[in-house]
C-alpha cells in the first residue's frame, strides 16, 4: 500500500501536493499487524482535477461516489478524506524498497486520531488498533502522546485504554468485548466534555 502512495507522490510532487498516509493503512504500518491490515488507502491531500487526471493515467478510476479511486485490477482502494492535516502533526518518511518513499503520518497523531474515534464511536475494531498502537512506544512518544491529549480532549478515554492495556499485559484480564469499550468511550466522553466547575 505505501508503494502505491509513493506512486502517487511522484505524480503529486510537481503539483506541489505530498500525500500523507493515514488510516488503517497508517495503523498497520505502525503495529505491523496483519490483523489491520487493509487495501483502503487513506491519503491527506488535495486533489485537483488535473491530480485527478493524472490518478486516471495510474489507472485509479473514480467510483460512482466521487469519493474514492479503485485502481484497476485490484482491491486497492484510494481516498483523500482531508485536504490538510492538524497544524501540529507530525509526518514520518519511509523508505520503501523499491526505492521511493511515502510518508505515513506518526504514530502519535495515528493514536490521537483513533483515541477520537473511539471515544466518539467505540468500535471494537477501533480499540483493538489502540491497545496495539500503545504497545511497546517509546518513552519520547509517550511523553509527545501525554502533551497532545489534552488539547484533544482524548485524556480519560487514553488513561482508560492504558489501564486496559497493562491489564492485557499482565495477563489479569482478557481484552474487552465491544459492550465493554462502547462503555469506557461513554464514560470517558461524558468525563472530557463534562462543565468545569468555576
Amino acid at each position: 500500500m505505501l508503494e502505491v502512495a509513493s506512486v502517487v507522490e511522484i505524480v503529486a510532487a510537481p503539483l506541489g501536493i505530498h500525500p500523507v498516509v493515514v488510516g488503517g493503512v497508517a495503523v498497520y504500518f505502525w503495529t505491523a499487524s496483519d490483523e489491520f491490515l487493509t487495501y483502503d488507502i487513506d491519503v491527506v491531500m488535495e486533489v485537483p482535477a488535473q491530480l485527478a487526471d493524472l490518478l486516471a493515467q495510474l489507472g485509479f478510476a473514480r467510483t460512482p461516489d466521487g469519493r474514492h479511486w479503485l485502481l484497476e485490477g485490484t482491491d486497492v482502494f484510494l481516498e483523500a478524506p482531508s485536504a490538510r492535516l492538524d497544524d501540529d502533526a507530525l509526518v514520518t518518511t519511509v523508505e520503501l524498497p523499491s526505492g521511493r518513499t511515502a510518508s505515513v503520518l506518526s504514530r502519535v497523531d495515528v493514536l490521537l486520531d483513533r483515541l477520537d474515534e473511539l471515544q466518539a464511536l467505540g468500535h471494537l475494531v477501533v480499540g483493538q488498533q489502540v491497545l496495539a498502537l500503545l504497545g511497546g512506544m517509546p518513552e519520547d512518544e509517550v511523553e509527545d502522546l501525554d502533551a497532545r491529549a489534552a488539547h484533544r480532549r482524548v485524556t480519560k478515554i487514553l488513561t482508560a485504554m492504558r489501564t486496559l492495556s497493562d491489564g492485557i499485559t499482565s495477563g489479569r484480564r482478557e481484552p474487552p468485548e465491544s459492550d465493554e469499550l462502547h462503555e469506557i468511550a461513554r464514560a470517558a466522553l461524558r468525563a472530557e466534555y463534562a462543565p468545569r466547575s468555576p
